[in-house]
């Protein structure tokens, strides 16, 4: 997989790290009517470029091979993460809260479907194109040549979980239950792309994953 290597890998992390920056340069520039939509397309921007550059450079071979079984994949694993977050938030003793989002009138807002709409579909593509086709890809190639598969998927997967979950912490405010999730979620989704070789498996688990969310946000909104 030519230039899938230690320097595309170090573009990305850099890439990743001017899309954190640059989300909070936003943050502080712009009113908060205006800011979240600014600093959402700024880390697009962070995840696409290097996905564009890497692919550019080569196509690793059957990565994205979209078969019937990915779609199956996806619905139970994302159900399970999903399940899992739950499992998770009620291990204090006290259950997990039903979600909800903001609302004035019960009814919800008017940003939601939009929302919904690119959470669902759009973000998981940039997410796991990039932690787990880039990163994953480039550190496995990498680290392959000198621990062995083994342990280079291990350290692949750790390296592009730890990413994940960094990204969102610093970008957004998750709790421990969130940050505990999106580990659940960047491991399954690593093992998905070393496992078989397709990047479609760990997309479409993280597709159902956040579609979930939106609905059980929906509802939870609605039925308040």
């Amino acid at each position: 997989m030519s230039g899938w290597n230690a320097e595309m890998l170090g573009w990305a992390v850099c890439a990743l790290g001017l899309g954190v920056t640059g989300a909070h340069l936003v943050e502080l520039a712009l009113p908060v009517d205006a800011a979240g939509d600014a600093e959402q397309a700024l880390v697009w921007l962070c995840f696409a470029v290097p996905i564009a550059v890497a692919f550019r450079r080569s196509r690793p071979l059957g990565l994205l091979r979209l078969r019937a079984m990915d779609v199956a994949y996806g619905i139970v694993f994302g159900a399970v993460v999903r399940g899992a977050q739950g499992i998770i938030g009620g291990l204090s003793g006290t259950p997990a809260p039903w979600p909800s989002t903001f609302s004035t009138d019960g009814a919800l807002p008017s940003s939601f479907p939009t929302q919904a709409v690119t959470g669902t579909l759009v973000t998981p593509v940039l997410e796991e194109g990039f932690f787990r086709g880039v990163v994953l890809v480039c550190a496995f190639v990498l680290l392959r040549r000198f621990a062995g598969p083994a342990a280079a998927g291990v350290a692949s997967v750790a390296l592009s979980t730890t990413l994940f979950v960094l990204a969102h912490q610093l970008v957004g405010s998750p709790d421990a239950v969130d940050l505990a999730t999106l580990a659940l979620l960047g491991v399954t989704t690593g093992v998905f792309v070393l496992a078989t070789g397709r990047l479609w498996p760990a997309v479409l688990v993280h597709v159902f994953f956040n579609a979930t969310g939106f609905a059980m946000l929906a509802v939870g909104t609605l039925l308040a």
